[in-house]
């Protein structure tokens, strides 16, 4: 076990993260959401957010889908009790989205309207680092910037000067004799977010944000994990012969493809796993090839059609 003096300690959060009393009468009756769990099994894990909030360098995490890229942060946020604020990122998203946005449309019906506001302060939404760095009853915040292989490579670059600085100017002047500067935004060192960014290394990111992030790669999760992410789940409900056969038909899936990076997810291992629970599917019944054909093999290219 690695031994370094932690700030985040997920082995503090043992009621919630990693109990397997399936007569605990503490456990919730319904399911446990999926951003609400995740499993951190994995010391090197455990150490890169550790090194992430000592460096205040973004902690960038690939892996294939359902390794639990987009769930670690919102559960870092619960564990440390800081705040928490995301932005899924498209093809369509800009820099500045992640800073403000700025609602064109709702300006124009005011205009049309005659009711144009004269603070244009007011058509400014604040973005995912803006309230971040302002902060909400002084408590610190994650930041989760969610799937950036999917935006132009000048975003992650645009990231450098905010995340380096801890601080951005806003983009209307303040000063109200127009001789001054532009307002800006800033947190102190102290009080940094972490700022936690997933890709799918679908598109290469620029070297200059990478030498900048803290970086780790999470594993396609194994049957170990698999399970402790149902325990986690599924609370009393929690069955662990049946989570250890389901499992194994996903791994056998898996391990049916050409490429298993491909196959799948924590998530449907979930939904596969729920749903023989909830119908009474038992694996290996002609039920359960059809339950596990919508669940667990879908239409993935590569995936045999035998079961």
């Amino acid at each position: 076990m690695l031994q370094y003096d932690m700030e985040f300690d997920p082995a503090a959060d043992m009621p919630a993260t990693h109990r397997q009393a399936a007569d605990d009468d503490s456990w919730p009756a319904s399911y446990a959401a999926d951003d609400e769990v995740y499993v951190f099994d994995d010391e090197e894990v455990v150490l890169a957010v550790n090194v992430a909030l000592k460096t205040g360098r973004p902690l960038l995490l690939f892996g294939p889908p359902g390794s639990g890229k987009s769930s670690l942060a919102p559960n870092v946020a619960r564990i440390l009790g800081w705040d928490y604020h995301s932005h899924v990122v498209t093809a369509r998203t800009e820099p500045e989205d992640l800073l403000w946005r700025f609602d064109a449309l709702r300006r124009l019906n005011d205009a049309q309207a005659q009711q144009l506001h004269d603070d244009i302060q007011h058509y400014y939404a604040k973005g995912p680092l803006w309230q971040a760095f302002e902060q909400s009853c002084g408590r610190r915040s994650v930041v989760l910037i969610d799937e950036i292989d999917k935006a132009d490579p000048d975003l992650p670059n645009s990231l450098l000067g905010p995340l380096g600085s801890l601080s951005f100017a806003l983009p209307w002047n303040l000063d109200q004799d127009h001789n001054a500067h532009n307002a800006v935004v800033s947190v102190a060192e102290e009080s940094a977010p972490l700022v936690v960014v997933t890709t799918n290394d679908e598109r290469e990111l620029p070297k200059p944000f990478l030498r900048r992030c803290i970086v780790v790669e999470l594993d396609a999760p194994d049957k170990k994990h698999l399970l402790k992410v149902a325990a986690s789940h599924l609370g009393h409900r929690y069955d662990a012969d049946l989570a250890g056969l389901v499992a194994d038909h996903l791994i056998g899936v898996r391990s049916s493809m050409h490429d298993e990076t491909g196959g799948p997810s924590t998530a449907e291992y979930l939904d596969a796993l729920k749903a023989s629970q909830q119908l009474g599917v038992t694996p290996g019944t002609s039920e359960w090839k059809a339950l596990e054909k919508v669940t667990l093999r879908k239409r993935r290219d590569g995936t045999e059609t035998a079961a």
